[in-house]
Order: structure tokens, then C-alpha cells, then sequence
């Protein structure tokens, strides 16, 4: 009987798991989706804000290993300073298309990673397939397209796929798993939430497979926690008062992440009517309830993750990292923006939810969240297509900037308006 169920185990696992060939075309396909959303950053490559302004202009002028070691704004950025240390392998021209086609590629690995093998414990491939196409067409989260500054939430999500995921069962897939977890954990503060994550997990398992990985995130937590309060405390500039109130949170629930989620963020970022708190309270609550069933329901994958990311709501929230608005709060201030980082992991966690509840026995439950999928696509059509970034002739720019004698510094304008590059001209060789 044992014999026959290991048999029976092992066939389910060679019907789940993915050949390399077909990983390969999932990658290339995911990449395709991506750039279909902002097909601008491809073929009419520029830089944006930080990608300019701070990875490449530090890479360039301070030289890839000291600007490796910088912290921007109080942590360790490895992903993006990487990224800028490649860039300065090719033409200057050319630079803005390789930091945004390194970010292509960490938005499509969580894709490849949900439709492994070792992913299976989420549910069904079918169900990961379902999972990986709404993260591929999440609305309300522009911000994610925009700049290799991002990554840092992408690799967290991935390095969240590989620390609740079965062990690997190759060298290679070990070495994979430490790689994607280190550069994860030295790029941003995500490492400090995402310790407690593995550590649970190796706790729960007492896997010796798990460890590594838990050990490895904790000690990057560390060295996050070392850059914020000791090696450049100031680093983290807060320009707004919070201002803080449930009438905001409420706004910020409600619109920023179920409404947004559904409907997108056209239209949904509007000055706040206090005739229409009472309907946004029960749009929080039913969001709220919908999240708070499929925690109760799922397996301690999707919990860890809907922990995971209400922790770093919660924590956007306490310290959001904004610059003053004309008037106003913090708070005033992300209750209209819509698109931003912040909304990207509690926005994925309600609609991963809702295909939970899809797949759910209670009959209510499915269509109720059929009809939410079929407003998902309103959002979708909405926020699919990035608009195109003003034409700010970098090409045009980095050839005048080639001709410069060495010394020279010349300024880039950048994209959005009032950002800027500034590079100091090298000798030749150097």
C-alpha cells in the first residue's frame, strides 16, 4: 500500500512538474506580456528617476564596487546597484535598455517560480497558472513598470515563493534558492519581514533544507537593520506629517487596494466625499472579510502571505517614505496616488485571494468571486498600458555627453519632470 502511494505520489508530481524547455517559453512569454504593458521602456528606452539619478550616476562616477556598497535611503540596495553596474558594460545609450530589461526579467521570474514543482503546495497547476496571470496583469500597480529601483519588491516576492516552496533537489537549485534569497535580502528592508517568514517555517519543519535559506534571510535582515540604525540612520527621509485617521485608512482600504484591484486606478485617486465614507467602510469591511476568510480556509503558504503582506501595508503606512504635498499628510497624500509601491503586495494578496475563493466548496463563495474576476478585467483593460514617457532625446544627450573632454559634467534631464542625471566625464579608458 505504502509502495503504491509513493508510486501514485510520483506520478502526480511528473504531471505537475514543468520541463526546462517549457520553463523557458513561459519566461519568454511572461516577458512578452510585461513589455506589451509598457512597451515604451523597450524600444524607446530612457531613464527613470532613481534609475539615472541615483544606480547609474553613483555606478559611473563613483566606480560599480563603491556604489555597491552605498545605502539609499537607509538600506542596502544590491539589486539596482548591480543592475547599474551592468549597464555600464554597454554604450550610454543603450544603458536605460538594459536596466529596464533586467527589470523585465525580475518581473517574470515569480512567474517560472509559481509553475515549479516546488510550488505545488499552492494548489493545482492550473490554479498557479490562474495565480500567475492576475500577478502579470495586476491593476493599480504602474509603479512596478517604471524603474530597476522596483525590483526590490519583485525579489521579495520571489524570495517568498522560495522560502515557502519545497526543497530543491539539486545542487543547482540550491544555489539558485541562496542567490535569489541573498540579493533579495541586501536590496531593501523586505529581509526584515521576510526572516520571521522562514524562520516560522524552518521551525514548523525542522528541515535542515529550510535552515540555510532562514539563516541566510536573518542574516541579511541584520545587515539591513545595521545600514538603517547605525551606518546611515538619516538615510530615510520622512518630508510629510503622517496625519493618521480612520477616515483615511478607510479611503486608503477601500479605494487603494479592493476598489483598485477591481476597477483600477482610473477615476479611483479622486478628492475624498465624505457622503461616500459610509459605502467605502463597507467596501473595507467586505474586502477585509474576503482576505480574512481565505486566512482561515488556506493553506500556510497563502497565510504566511497575506501576513506577509498586511505587515508591509501596515508598515507603508507607519513610515511612508513620501515627499511633502502642497497641502496636506502623508496619508492625504497616498489616499489619491494611486499605481504606487505601496499597493502592490496587499493588492495581489485580495486578488489571490479571490481566486481562492473561487476554488473554494461554498457554492456563494465561487460566484461571488466570479463576478469579482469579471470586474478584475474592467481594471485590467484600464491600468494595461503604462503611457509612453516624454521624449527627452537621451540618446541625443549621451552622444554629446561621449564628445565632452574628460572632466566635463553634464546633466541628463530625466523622466518624471524635475529629476536629473549628472555625470562626470572619464578619461578614456578608465
Amino acid at each position: 500500500m505504502r509502495f503504491r502511494m509513493e508510486a501514485m505520489g510520483m506520478r502526480v508530481r511528473q504531471q505537475t512538474e514543468l520541463h526546462l524547455w517549457q520553463h523557458g517559453a513561459i519566461f519568454l512569454f511572461a516577458c512578452a506580456i510585461l513589455i506589451t504593458r509598457h512597451p515604451d521602456a523597450i524600444f524607446h528606452a530612457q531613464f527613470w528617476a532613481e534609475d539615472g539619478h541615483v544606480w547609474f550616476a553613483d555606478s559611473y562616477n563613483f566606480g560599480w564596487w563603491a556604489a555597491l556598497l552605498r545605502p539609499q535611503d537607509g538600506y542596502f540596495q544590491t539589486c539596482p546597484r548591480l543592475a547599474a553596474s551592468l549597464a555600464l558594460l554597454v554604450p550610454l545609450s543603450m544603458a536605460p535598455l538594459a536596466l529596464n530589461l533586467i527589470l523585465v526579467v525580475a518581473q517574470a521570474l515569480p512567474v517560472n517560480l509559481l509553475l515549479s514543482a516546488r510550488s505545488s503546495a499552492w494548489g493545482s497547476l492550473r490554479f498557479r497558472a490562474l495565480m500567475a496571470a492576475v500577478y502579470l496583469a495586476l491593476p493599480n500597480c504602474a509603479e512596478r513598470s517604471l524603474g530597476v529601483g522596483y525590483t526590490q519588491w519583485l525579489m521579495a516576492l520571489s524570495a517568498f515563493l522560495i522560502l515557502v516552496g519545497s526543497a530543491p533537489r539539486s545542487i543547482a537549485g540550491r544555489i539558485f534558492n541562496f542567490l535569489i534569497v541573498a540579493l533579495s535580502g541586501l536590496t531593501g528592508p523586505f529581509s526584515v519581514f521576510l526572516a520571521p517568514v522562514a524562520l516560522i517555517l524552518a521551525w514548523r519543519h525542522r528541515d535542515r533544507s529550510r535552515l540555510v535559506p532562514a539563516c541566510v534571510i536573518a542574516a541579511c535582515a541584520l545587515v539591513q537593520v545595521w545600514g538603517l540604525l547605525i551606518l546611515n540612520p538619516s538615510g530615510r527621509s520622512h518630508y510629510a506629517a503622517l496625519g493618521a485617521s480612520p477616515a483615511l485608512f478607510i479611503r486608503i482600504l477601500a479605494r487603494q487596494i479592493y476598489l483598485a484591484a477591481l476597477f483600477g486606478r482610473n477615476g479611483l485617486s479622486a478628492p475624498s466625499d465624505d457622503r461616500l465614507l459610509g459605502f467605502l467602510l463597507c467596501i473595507a469591511v467586505a474586502g477585509t472579510a474576503i482576505v480574512a476568510l481565505c486566512f482561515a480556509k488556506s493553506a500556510i503558504q497563502m497565510k504566511l502571505f497575506l501576513i506577509f503582506s498586511a505587515v508591509l501595508f501596515v508598515a507603508s503606512l507607519i513610515s511612508p517614505n513620501t515627499h511633502s504635498p502642497a497641502a496636506g499628510s502623508a496619508w492625504e497624500l497616498l489616499a489619491i496616488t494611486g499605481g504606487i509601491r505601496y499597493w502592490f503586495f496587499p493588492t495581489l494578496a485580495f486578488a489571490w485571494s479571490i481566486l481562492w475563493c473561487l476554488h473554494s466548496r461554498i457554492a456563494i463563495l465561487k460566484v461571488v468571486a466570479a463576478y469579482l474576476l469579471v470586474f478584475m478585467c474592467i481594471g485590467i483593460v484600464h491600468d494595461w498600458r503604462l503611457p509612453a514617457l516624454q521624449d527627452l532625446q537621451f540618446a541625443e544627450s549621451a552622444r554629446r555627453f561621449e564628445a565632452a573632454p574628460a572632466g566635463t559634467v553634464v546633466t541628463f534631464p530625466l523622466n518624471p519632470a524635475g529629476w536629473n542625471m549628472q555625470l562626470v566625464k572619464r578619461q578614456s579608458g578608465k
